[in-house]
């Protein structure tokens, strides 16, 4: 009996694996297809696949330490953001409640916050010296479920400009995470980006 057992719990595990496999390489596709048509260049396409794949790895390995039960958001934001601010923490504020993101929501965040922070490298306030950023989140009972709401701040870098064309970094900010209502705008002290983010309500009513 004990053997039978064993035997129905790797092969459930098996299961489980394949199908975690099989989605994470879907994504990758994905990634790097839309990737390849937004590059310019090869070392353009390596430059932001490779970043890309950091942020699904660093998601995933958060997820790992929870059996894939979910991923704390803090966490999440400081793992894909701190590597931006090495040099100066205070130019970088994380802040809000306790969140735990469930594993379909963990990688998408992730990959969006990603974004984010290459962005504001680049073309906005981490691109200048006395740049900060700020990324604060609340939480909104709704119906029988919540409501996470995500604020991206940026100032004291270059004016934000709205991109004449949209690039697939844009893309995924704006679609990468399902049910999420973005807005963006591009404001003369940096850009302020704002997600509306659904999440069920857990059955000890922690967030989820």
């Amino acid at each position: 009996t004990d053997r039978k057992h064993w035997e129905a719990r790797q092969k459930l595990l098996l299961s489980e694996l394949t199908h975690r496999v099989k989605n994470t390489l879907a994504v990758i596709q994905a990634i790097a297809r839309q990737t390849l048509r937004s590059s310019k260049s090869n070392e353009e396409f390596i430059e932001h696949f490779d970043g890309r794949l950091a942020a699904l790895s660093r998601a995933h390995s958060l997820l790992v330490e929870t059996n894939w039960q979910g991923a704390n958001l803090a966490s999440l934001a400081r793992q894909e953001l701190e590597a931006y601010s090495t040099e100066q923490p205070s130019r970088l504020r994380i802040d809000g409640p306790p969140v735990i993101l469930p594993a379909d929501l963990a990688t998408p965040v992730g990959l969006v916050l990603h974004e984010l922070a290459t962005n504001a490298t680049k073309y906005g306030a981490l691109s200048r010296r006395g740049g900060t950023v700020t990324l604060t989140w609340s939480l909104e009972p709704r119906n029988e479920a919540q409501v996470l709401h995500v604020l991206w701040q940026e100032q004291g870098g270059p004016p934000a400009k709205d991109p004449k064309r949209s690039g697939f970094g844009s893309v995924l900010i704006e679609g990468a995470i399902p049910g999420t209502t973005v807005k963006r705008d591009f404001l003369p002290e940096g850009l302020k980006c704002q997600l509306e983010i659904p999440l069920k309500r857990a059955p000890n009513g922690s967030s989820q």
